[in-house]
């Protein structure tokens, strides 16, 4: 049994990775902390609480992250790919209820330590203050994956940076500076983890809990707009599945083992880059990741299709 600990913004791929985790038999999940990203910390909160609720898990901490960038500056968002409340077209019916203060984190961590996985779905702030607080005991999860960077391939926010990297460099560099057993699951594999439009909507006729009604809905919106940025894909990548996928399957993953910088100002901002020569040269003290870069999609797919059908 996996036991996580889940740092989210949802969003329609959050949405749908939230989803496999609380229909999976074999993942606990231990706690929601609420981030900006896709959407305003409030629309996560309604979002994640809406969530938890459809799917009659309300005894999940929802706990509240950070509203806006290390930096103090405004955040973006993205509401024009996720939909005005962030969940294409599902408009979430429930009352922000039950939310619990960031220092709940720390106790989560206290009671599962190295059985507890992290896995970051947003911005990395709510995580970077985690290790940087002074009752911080991050170091004592089993490991932390996060859905984030780009190594070789275009961003999706700039011509170099992945969105949750550039969203707030920062803290981005202060978690993967601070974090062991760290792995990445950047654009090389989450812009191609497609899920055909045909295939949620299979999905949504065999599932028989109360969150099919909303899989077609949430999908129809993301898909419309990706088909301004992926022509011909077929259907929309919902990233953040990604994580859950390598997290009960790695074996349907090609990795490297890399140290890993992060830009944090100027032209470059937000990019993820890793020595990737033969003979890389190592940073005395830089820890060393693990980077995903290829997958089996197929495999991917059906596990996709078995958890939430």
């Amino acid at each position: 049994m996996e036991k996580v600990l889940i740092f989210a913004d949802p969003g329609v791929d959050d949405g749908f990775a939230l989803l496999y985790a609380l229909n999976h038999p074999d993942i606990t999940v231990t706690g929601i902390v609420a981030d900006y990203g896709n959407v305003s910390q409030e629309d996560a909160l309604k979002n994640i609480t809406f969530l938890l609720d459809l799917t009659d898990q309300q005894q999940i901490p929802v706990i509240v992250g950070a509203k806006r960038p290390l930096s103090g500056n405004p955040p973006e968002y993205f509401y024009d790919i996720h939909g005005v409340h962030g969940l294409g077209f599902v408009v979430p019916d429930k009352c922000i209820q039950r939310i619990h203060p960031f220092q709940k984190i720390y106790q989560i961590i206290d009671q599962y330590r190295s059985e507890l996985t992290i896995i970051s779905l947003a911005r990395l702030t709510s995580l970077a203050l985690a290790f940087i607080q002074a009752e911080s005991n991050v170091t004592k999860v089993k490991q932390t994956l996060l859905m984030g960077g780009a190594f070789l391939v275009p961003g999706n926010r700039t011509p170099l940076a992945e969105a949750n990297i550039y969203g707030d460099p920062h803290a981005a560099a202060t978690v993967i500076s601070n974090s062991r057993n760290t792995t990445l699951l950047p654009l090389n594999v989450s812009n191609r983890a497609i899920v055909p439009d045909h295939m949620i909507e299979s999905i949504a006729k065999q599932a028989s809990g109360p969150y099919s009604s909303i899989l077609i809905p949430m999908i129809r919106y993301y898909s419309k707009q990706y088909e301004k940025i992926l022509p011909d894909a077929g259907g929309a990548p919902l990233h953040d599945l990604i994580v859950f996928s390598y997290l009960m399957h790695p074996e349907y993953y090609q990795v490297v083992h890399k140290q890993v910088e992060v830009v944090t100002a100027g032209p470059s901002k937000g990019l993820t880059y890793a020595d990737f020569r033969a003979a890389p040269e190592k940073v005395p003290g830089s820890p060393v990741h693990t980077i995903a870069l290829d997958f089996n999609k197929e495999l991917f797919l059906d596990d996709i299709m078995k958890v939430l059908a």
